[in-house]
């Protein structure tokens, strides 16, 4: 079971954006893995339900926190947008009241096969230009 309201989430990303901050590589993935450039396209892409299939993975205490005294959990989802298989995860820090996505980037449990045979033929670069 999730330990944050994936709404609570979305609904920052809309009307709160100065509180949601990527962390770690999230927009260097972001652009990479979903071709979303910036900060703003990237909360434009989650609260325009660009994470479809939205599939619960995990919630635990974020490993890397500073401050040990004080947990903070992380939920982690996994997406589909197109063809691609998806991963993102995201915590609230209560004495900051910041949203933090802490990972946005392409799964690793997507289907390598699949992906592969439709960029050899030719279909991946097709539905990116249809999609731009």
């Amino acid at each position: 079971m999730s330990y944050y309201r994936y709404a609570d989430f979305k609904k920052a990303c809309e009307n709160d954006r100065d509180n949601v901050i990527p962390i770690n590589n999230v927009l260097e993935n972001a652009r990479n893995d979903f071709n979303l450039n910036t900060k703003s396209q990237l909360l434009d892409f989650i609260q325009n339900d660009g994470l479809e299939i939205l599939t619960f993975v995990n919630s635990k205490d974020w490993e890397n926190n500073p401050n040990k005294n004080k947990p903070i959990k992380v939920d982690a989802y996994e997406f589909t947008s197109m063809y691609k298989l998806g991963y993102i995860a995201f915590m609230h820090n209560d004495e900051t009241n910041k949203w933090l996505i802490k990972s946005f980037h392409l799964s690793s449990n997507r289907n390598m096969a699949i992906y592969l045979a439709m960029e050899k033929a030719g279909l991946i670069n097709k539905l990116e230009e249809e999609h731009e």
